[in-house]
């Protein structure tokens, strides 16, 4: 299948799901209501209002979150040559939590300083990690994991430790809520303030697709080539993280998707570096807008997306594995 025909498909796919998730809902917009609010008929009434203010921005806030999660994911494993490397894995996302739990208890969770810290957080879990992998310093692939796991389980004492600090009023509950991912406060100035970060990062990493797939190779031939690895490698850390960081602040820690994404397209289209990573993205958004879409229509309380993406993503992973085991018999 060539690449065309492969984006047509799964933009095709993204687009049924972002239908889906702006008609479904409390207040459900059937295809007639859609169009008339679309044309302006059914201006100032409350299916406007609902559209318009709140399930068309939370929905482009989760399609955004979804490509930047895939495209993070994508990026890390690239990076570091390991398949089974994410954000979570690496402790990204925990570390970026941490920063944005730090804005919510001490600076008033001013958004703009809540992007900052967990930017922060994020790029020190990330060189945490390294340095962990060097230290022990046997298998590379393996250590990357091993370090990963350490650094999440220091992160995560460090934010049970915020948990115990945080007033049990007013701030343990947002936490809590936050940290197992949600879009449920999500408005217009939020989505602006990710917007801003995630689509310039996203139009970079597609930029310099080319280059960084220079990584793939070993450290001596791509010096070879002229080119700067250590410039390269940090360039693709930074890119990984302010996309992992953008998608934290807003949403809390939403599992699995950067883990997840690279893997279905790799399993379903067998593609190269620049194919898989132009993929990478209308699927994570795609996965992500199906996954808030059931977490808010399931139950008559809505669920953390992350309960939905956890869930869904162990099941979808094994699925396609062992179909790629079979096929290889």
């Amino acid at each position: 299948m060539k690449i065309s025909k492969k984006l047509l498909f799964a933009y095709s796919f993204l687009f049924i799901c972002f239908s889906l998730s702006l008609l479904i809902g409390r207040y459900e917009l059937d295809l007639t209501t859609l169009w008339s609010v679309l044309s302006g008929r059914q201006s100032g009434t409350m299916a406007a209002n609902v559209f318009y203010n709140v399930r068309l921005v939370r929905s482009v806030e989760v399609l955004l979150c979804g490509m930047a999660l895939a495209v993070s994911g994508f990026l890390y494993q690239s990076c570091f040559h390991n398949p089974l490397v994410s954000p979570d894995t690496l402790g990204v996302s925990g570390g970026a939590s941490i920063g944005a739990i730090i804005a919510i208890l001490y600076f008033h969770d001013a958004f703009l300083l809540r992007q900052a810290f967990s930017f922060l957080g994020g790029i020190l879990a990330v060189l945490f990690s390294l340095l962990l992998s060097r230290l022990i310093g046997t298998q590379k692939r393996l250590n990357l994991l091993l370090s990963g796991i350490i650094t999440g389980a220091l992160t995560n004492s460090a934010v049970m430790t915020f948990k115990y600090l945080a007033d049990p009023v007013t701030q343990l509950a947002v936490i809590d809520y936050w940290l197992m991912g949600s879009f449920s406060l999500i408005n217009r100035s939020k989505l602006l303030h990710t917007a801003v970060i995630i689509m310039p990062v996203l139009f970079l990493t597609v930029l310099f697709r080319y280059r960084l797939k220079i990584l793939l190779l070993d450290e001596d031939e791509a010096q070879t080539l002229g080119v700067n690895v250590r410039r390269l490698y940090l360039l693709c850390i930074a890119l990984a993280t302010l996309l992992t960081a953008a998608s934290v602040s807003v949403s809390g820690i939403v599992s699995w998707i950067g883990l997840l994404a690279p893997h279905i397209v790799s399993l379903l289209f067998q593609t190269s570096f620049e194919e898989t990573l132009l993929l990478s993205m209308p699927v994570g958004a795609a996965i992500l807008l199906l996954s808030d879409t059931l977490a808010r229509s399931l139950t008559a309380s809505e669920l953390p997306v992350s309960i939905i993406t956890s869930f869904a993503g162990a099941l979808i992973l094994f699925f396609f594995l062992f179909l790629r085991r079979r096929r290889d018999i």
